[in-house]
């Protein structure tokens, strides 16, 4: 069996054998190549101990990234690459870190403290593949089974329980019953996970491709940690499958939560530490939910006014996720914006100095504007500078402002 490995990487592990070491690729890449996918990026693990490595690879640049546990980055034409020597761990007192760390020369200690089989494999040009966990025998069987009982691993690292749960979202894989028990059992211990890590995990689990019945199998998990999705509801199959995470996350709270879905949504996003511009246009559109009916440039508009373009595109995936809007709605909207109809007060052919030339002074400029805006919008005015300065000086007569 032969991997086709970058001229980096194997330029690394020749250079730690021609010193005595032996140095494979391990983990997540291994995993890939068997699954006949590209690896994004390459791990290596090693006998040479930390020092050693540093001490082979002199004439390039390294970093202590994780040094403690034996992990030196090297950065060879702008790319990092992990060395780890072989390593055992310690007790974990915090479902996360081990207290201490011992290195070894035995590869099979190393692999043996991996989470699960699939992630538990090493290969080299040298010594082929190294899979003394059948990591390759559930790959070809599709499933996720820990290396090891499950309440060991998933007790040293708590996030490994939704680790679990992702890579059966993202590879398409069913989880080993012994493992799926230990994941239900042990899911309340995920509360000592920080939000960050959970967040990253989650983003890729609902963006999987069997992330639909995953969800159904291990909605008590997501419970855990998103507690306002207790009552998990899950749209249409075909159409959830089809749609990208972040619709697919918005559509679970629209679904699950039946009082101010937005509320709920803005509240786990703040928990969860997500980057405010996720949080707010998710919060926006679900604000919105059902109140617009995209049937005429008018209602296009209104919807563009409120959500902005962005935001009203998402909000058409959602609506279109949770069956409520078609191929009509969608024409509607993307007329309106190749069109660019008017829904901002800059769209306006007129401005702030044309409404202060009628007279007009101070707040009620913005709120004269803003009248005009929806005169446009709804078709009562054409988007020009007389009919518009008209129209304004109807609503001063009519105290309309």
């Amino acid at each position: 069996m032969n991997f086709s490995l970058p001229s980096d990487v194997l330029n690394i592990i020749s250079r730690l054998e021609s010193r005595g070491y032996r140095a494979d690729v391990v983990g997540g890449p291994v995993r890939d190549f068997l699954l006949g996918k590209t690896p994004s990026d390459y791990d290596i693990t090693t006998s040479a101990l930390p020092d050693e490595v540093k001490s082979v690879f002199s004439d390039i640049k390294t970093v202590d990234t994780g040094i403690k546990h034996g992990t030196v980055s090297l950065i060879i034409g702008g790319e990092q690459y992990e060395v780890t020597t072989y390593r055992v761990d310690g007790e974990y007192k915090d479902s996360r870190h081990p207290e201490c760390v011992t290195f070894t020369d035995r590869l099979e200690l190393d692999l043996s403290r991996r989470d699960f089989t699939v992630n538990a494999m090493a290969y080299s040009p040298r010594w082929g593949l190294t899979d003394i966990f059948d990591g390759k025998r559930d790959l070809d069987n599709r499933i996720i089974r820990t290396v090891g009982e499950p309440e060991l691993r998933f007790t040293e690292d708590a996030l490994r329980i939704l680790r679990g749960v992702r890579f059966a979202s993202v590879l398409g894989f069913s989880v080993e019953k012994k493992t799926a028990d230990a994941i239900h059992t042990l899911a309340p211990s995920l509360g000592r996970v920080s939000a960050e890590r959970i967040f990253t995990e989650l983003k890729k689990l609902f963006g999987g491709i069997s992330a639909y019945r995953t969800l159904l199998e291990f909605g008590d998990v997501i419970a855990t940690v998103i507690p306002e999705l207790s009552h998990l509801v899950l749209p249409d199959e075909e159409r959830f499958i089809s749609a990208d995470f972040y619709t697919r996350m918005l559509s679970l709270f629209a679904l699950s939560v039946k009082s101010r879905p937005d509320e709920a949504f803005s509240a786990a996003m703040h928990r969860l530490k997500s980057n405010n511009p996720t949080r707010r246009l998710g919060t926006a559109v679900l604000s919105e939910l059902s109140k617009h009916s995209l049937d005429t440039p008018a209602s296009a508009a209104r919807l563009l006014s409120v959500l902005g373009e962005r935001g009203a595109l998402e909000y058409l995936k959602l609506e279109t996720l949770l069956s409520r809007f078609g191929a009509k709605e969608e024409a509607v909207l993307m007329e309106a914006i190749e069109k660019k109809l008017p829904y901002r007060i800059c769209d306006l052919r007129v401005g702030g100095e044309d409404i202060a030339s009628l007279g007009i002074v101070g707040k009620e400029i913005g709120d004269m504007l803003a009248s005009l805006l929806e005169a446009v919008i709804s078709g009562e005015v054409p988007n020009d500078r007389a009919p518009l300065l008209e129209f304004a000086e109807k609503l001063k007569a009519e105290n309309r402002i």
